[in-house]
């Protein structure tokens, strides 16, 4: 049943729907947030994170990819939410051996005796999309085969159409959906998530890391035997680790987790702020970890790329940050799409120099954590209200570093980024790419900056705000009154075409007593809706008349 495509998109929007239903009614019940409040939220949102967990792992598919995704987004997702959904890694099923036994047969045209001397009973791992099988060679080569899901790129495909559904509903009817372009971000979504079922596309992206770290000391790339891959099987060397996680292999081969993990740290700041292809699901199972320290990356079917003017953005933003030139850091962000048109960039710059004085005035991991749950929370806030959005071509980017970060703190809980990205930084400062980032010219520009901006801030300090809030404070009343007015008419509109389904089973099952209630609720419904219609017409017409 969970394979039929019309099945995984009902299941899937019916429980998005009633997720946002759930908690829009909290927000309307709770006003006012004090611990008790803050109990029930937690509550309320743990349960919906078993809720999703249970049904990914029924459904599997984009399921557990999305699930895998939010679990590592401690930025936008609940500690609630996270905490149940932190192991679904480690929880995907396995497919009957039997069943990809056959599809390795069927890819390569002949029995598995023609090429192997012998294959595992049993999948070593077992992900979202694909699995791992032990084997080994006619030359006796020890080889790792990875082999698709049955019938999983029918469901992906399925799921594709659901999770279309639901970016509508979210960029329609909630204030995070006005956050982040959730048409491109479906693009991008359809395309890096697409290419992991081309297993063809996954040899290149490994090929191109090969290259990329051939001669690196401490990372390495599995050797794959091409002439064995197919679109829907992959054959590697097989190369004896651990997860990188894994810290009694650690004392038992006596490696540093600290070393490790700003090897690591240096491999993610390689790839995530360097032009090119990067690997946009570094979790702790892609990750493994040999005798000798050396760190193996696997799984090149998820990969993101980075242009070189948006990589050059990235490093002027950073160079910003740590050259306490926080209006730099904002034209980055403008140039690379997170700062809309009319977005404040003096407020957004106040707040960035506000957080980033707090951490590095203080360790963040020996504050109070009430304090730093306070603090993100205001952050979060002070986005949600400025107008601040994610592109698209970051989502896997951010979702990238999110996962690698991750990692890379619980090796080291206590590790400095700043002290370690500060050599990184000098090392761009130096590299003259042209005559305006010439450090020379930097440095005068940084000397004349602040004679040159003072007119700006005395004029900003000498205007009258009150107004501007005042105004602010109408517009964002509007906004909810108009988000809620759209809410209660799609849901109007879902009842309806429910209704309209029922009459239509009565037609077919010939039911009277169905026809007639299914057409007076459906009458009913109607009428709600043009006088909901009217209502909100109404309310734009005259919300207009008041602003201008």
């Amino acid at each position: 049943m969970k394979n039929f495509s019309l099945y995984r998109i009902f299941v899937i929007v019916r429980m998005f729907i009633k997720f946002v239903l759930q908690l829009y009614i909290f927000g309307k019940k709770h006003k006012a947030w004090d611990a008790s409040t803050r109990e029930e939220w937690e509550t309320l949102v743990a349960k919906q994170a078993i809720e999703y967990r249970e049904r990914a792992l029924d459904l599997e598919g984009l399921m557990i990819k999305v699930g895998q995704f939010l679990s590592t987004r401690a930025d936008i997702m609940p500690e609630a939410f996270l905490r149940e959904l932190q192991d679904l890694i480690d929880q995907v099923p396995p497919v009957p051996p039997e069943v990809s036994k056959a599809i390795i047969e069927k890819e390569w045209g002949q029995p598995l005796d023609y090429f192997l001397l012998d294959i595992s009973d049993r999948p070593v791992a077992s992900a979202s999309i694909g699995e791992v099988y032990k084997g080994t060679l006619l030359n006796g080569q020890e080889v790792a085969i990875k082999v698709q899901r049955a019938d999983i790129d029918k469901i992906i495909k399925s799921d594709f159409k659901a999770m279309n559904i639901v970016l509508w509903i979210t960029r329609n009817f909630t204030r995070f959906g006005k956050e982040i372009d959730t048409k491109a971000l479906y693009k991008e979504v359809v395309s890096v998530v697409g290419d992991e079922l081309n297993y063809y596309k996954e040899l290149r992206n490994a090929q191109y890391f090969q290259k990329k770290y051939n001669g690196s000391e401490s990372i390495y790339i599995p050797q794959f035997y091409e002439e064995y891959c197919t679109r829907r099987v992959l054959v590697m060397e097989w190369i004896e680790a651990r997860k990188v996680t894994d810290l009694v292999w650690y004392r038992e081969h006596q490696i540093d987790p600290i070393a490790t993990a700003e090897k690591l740290f240096l491999f993610l700041v390689d790839q995530l702020l360097d032009y090119g292809k990067f690997h946009a699901d570094p979790h702790q199972g892609n990750i493994m970890i040999k005798s000798d320290g050396t760190l193996i990356i696997l799984d090149f079917g998820m990969v993101g790329q980075i242009s070189r003017n948006d990589a050059r953005n990235v490093r002027k933003m950073i160079q910003g940050f740590v050259m306490d030139d926080y209006q730099l850091a904002i034209e980055q962000l403008e140039k690379l799409g997170f700062l809309l048109p009319h977005a404040d960039k003096y407020k957004i710059e106040q707040k960035l120099r506000e957080y980033i004085d707090i951490y590095l005035e203080q360790n963040i991991n020996e504050m109070d954590q009430e304090i730093v749950q306070e603090i993100f929370e205001d952050l979060q806030e002070f986005v949600r209200e400025q107008p601040i959005q994610l592109p698209a071509e970051f989502a896997f980017l951010g979702r990238a570093a999110s996962i690698g970060l991750g990692v890379i703190t619980s090796l080291n809980p206590s590790i400095d980024f700043m002290t370690l990205g500060k050599p990184v930084v000098n090392q761009w400062m130096q590299e003259k790419e042209d005559d305006e980032d010439a450090l020379q010219i930097q440095l005068v520009k940084d000397t004349l900056k602040p004679f040159l901006s003072l007119p700006r801030h005395l004029n900003e300090f000498l205007e009258a705000p009150e107004q501007k809030r005042q105004q602010e404070e109408v517009h964002h009343w509007s906004r909810l009154e108009h988000q809620r007015f759209l809410l209660l008419t799609a849901l109007q509109v879902i009842i309806l075409l429910a209704t309209i389904g029922f009459t239509a089973a009565g037609w077919f099952l010939n039911s009277t007593i169905v026809l007639s209630l299914s057409g007076i609720v459906a009458v009913l419904l109607l009428i709600t809706l043009m006088i909901t219609i009217f209502r909100h017409k109404r309310f734009i017409q005259s919300n207009s008349r008041f602003e201008s």
